[in-house]
């Protein structure tokens, strides 16, 4: 059967995650392209969301530059909603850019296996519940400033924020997912030429189209940035390097972003509701605490003990669960 050249291209067959973005459409030029046109788009992200809350400050009077919880929820909204954003972004590239079926960034199957992301989140809860008593019981010994023991705000207040933070925590830390071990992860990946294609058969080559090196770009990406904009933050910055590389490999293991997806969902929404009922939002919603809040303990060794803890233990369950369930970790061959 004949395949239009102007068709975006297929699922690449006996593929692992991380070489899905080496179709039949890449070119040389599909990586400094992509980049470009996501700078290019960023920058306009940032160029509306300052525009529409600058809108919606001046016909709120003012109400998303005060000081007042109402301002704290707004920006905690924008803060959230800019980063959701991200996905229609990277599905753009992803579709017109590199010309390819938006579903290969997704998983091997080219879709979301929802059945596998639920299982995934429900695996995330005990982990992530453990961490959390954890780090309650050992900074209420070794750090008390660091235990949240007032609601500040009002319960009011506390429902409001709790509701924009279920509602867009989720949308978030997908797109988060989508972005570093989706785009980012399968772009290195595509950069190693298949075995007969002119270069193929090299050793730069071989590490290119090795897992380890997409692996552990897009697993210290985010961990690079903090870095680069907190450099004396070291525990944090290590805890996120730990996070970021045990999420990178289970994606290439599992063949999709289901398991990163769901403990960084649950571990946000821990960490945001922390934040909230200690009086924080504030921070949450410009921006000083990254991402999906940062982790409990950020700035101290806990940190570094309790996301290794968080990690290994949803690590293990992922995998026998993927053992059982026959996961697929490649795509079917064409």
């Amino acid at each position: 059967m004949r395949t239009s050249q102007f068709t975006p291209a297929e699922i690449p067959g006996g593929e692992f995650y991380h070489r899905l973005g080496r179709t039949r459409h890449y070119r040389w030029w599909t990586l400094p392209l992509t980049l470009l046109a996501f700078a290019v788009l960023l920058f306009f992200l940032g160029v509306g969301i300052a525009l529409a809350t600058t809108l919606v400050s001046v016909l709120g009077g003012n109400s998303l530059i005060s000081d007042s919880p109402l301002s704290e929820i707004g920006q905690l909204a924008f803060g959230l909603l800019s980063v959701a954003l991200l996905a229609p972004i990277v599905l753009f590239l992803v579709r017109v850019v590199q010309w390819r079926r938006t579903g290969t960034l997704l998983s091997v199957e080219g879709r979301v296996r929802w059945r596998w992301l639920g299982l995934c989140t429900a695996l995330a809860i005990p982990p992530a519940a453990v961490c959390a008593a954890a780090f309650l019981l050992l900074a209420e010994l070794l750090r008390p400033e660091l235990v949240p023991n007032e609601d500040a705000g009002g319960k009011v207040v506390f429902a409001a924020v709790m509701a924009v933070v279920l509602l867009l925590v989720p949308f978030q830390t997908a797109a988060e997912e989508i972005t570093t071990r989706g785009l980012f992860m399968q772009m290195v990946g595509a950069l190693g030429p298949r075995p007969g294609e002119p270069g193929g058969d090299g050793a730069a080559a071989r590490v290119l189209r090795s897992p380890f090196t997409a692996v552990t770009a897009s697993g210290v990406l985010f961990a690079a940035v903090y870095a680069a904009t907190h450099p004396g933050d070291l525990w944090t910055t290590a805890s996120l390097a730990v996070f970021g590389l045990a999420m990178s490999w289970l994606t290439w293991y599992t063949g999709g972003l289901e398991a990163a997806i769901g403990l960084h969902m649950v571990a946000g929404l821990i960490q945001f509701t922390l934040c909230a009922f200690e009086g924080r939002t504030a921070e949450i919603g410009t921006g000083a605490v990254v991402g999906a809040g940062l982790p409990l303990g950020s700035g101290t060794p806990l940190v570094l003990l309790l996301t290794f803890a968080q990690t290994a233990l949803y690590a293990i369950a992922v995998l026998w669960a993927a053992r059982r369930r026959n996961v697929r970790r490649v795509s079917a061959r064409s």
